[in-house]
């Protein structure tokens, strides 16, 4: 399964819930709501794998389209072999 590093875009599995969702390191609201939504429109629609440099857990985020929003389908966890 492919994968995409979303690095600072992602602060917590809530802005995956609600890609509006800014933290106080968005700098400009609106463009890093843009770019949330834009990477997980993708991610959900290619079954990419989100791998965010800030949610705890060594692992990626497995996303699915949920209405208008988005949620978690799993946790792909990184193999230690």
């Amino acid at each position: 399964m492919p994968a995409r590093v979303v690095g600072d875009l992602i602060h917590s599995p809530v802005q995956v819930l609600h890609p509006s969702c800014n933290s106080c390191f968005c700098l400009d609201q609106e463009q890093a709501a843009a770019g949330r939504r834009r990477i997980l429109e993708r991610a959900a629609a290619e079954r990419e794998l989100v791998v965010p440099a800030h949610v705890g857990g060594a692992g990626a985020l497995e996303v699915r389209k949920e209405g208008s929003g988005f949620g978690l389908a799993g946790w792909a966890a990184y193999d230690e072999a």
